[in-house]
């Protein structure tokens, strides 16, 4: 999850050079409502975005994939659907090895 974020704030701030909108994804989705920014858009840099309902697909040159919506109270969302998305767009597993998923469960009945 944490590359996740990571990644995510390099794509935004790579596109806000090109459309200011990308402060925040509630900004987005307004330019395109109001027909200020294009539903599909690429940056000088390679960064890309496309606009879906309530949401917004970001590709960086790499083809790391993020992927966020916004709920109804303007909070930006993802699931794990969208994490094991931007896993595989990264080379990494989706899955996290065994250790991990059982950490903090106790052994105890």
């Amino acid at each position: 999850m944490r590359s996740f974020l990571r990644y995510r704030t390099l794509i935004r701030t790579a596109l806000v050079g090109n459309y200011p909108q990308f402060d925040m994804l509630e900004h987005v989705l307004e330019a395109v409502r109001a027909g200020e920014l294009e539903r599909r858009g690429q940056s000088d840099g390679g960064f890309s975005y496309s606009v879906h309902g309530r949401g917004c697909r970001m590709v960086g040159p790499d083809g790391a994939e993020i992927e966020m919506d916004l709920l109804l109270d303007g909070s930006e969302a993802f699931d794990a659907w969208r994490l094991e998305v931007f896993a595989r767009s990264v080379g990494m597993s989706p899955v996290p090895p065994i250790d991990q998923k059982l950490k903090g469960f106790s052994s105890r009945t």
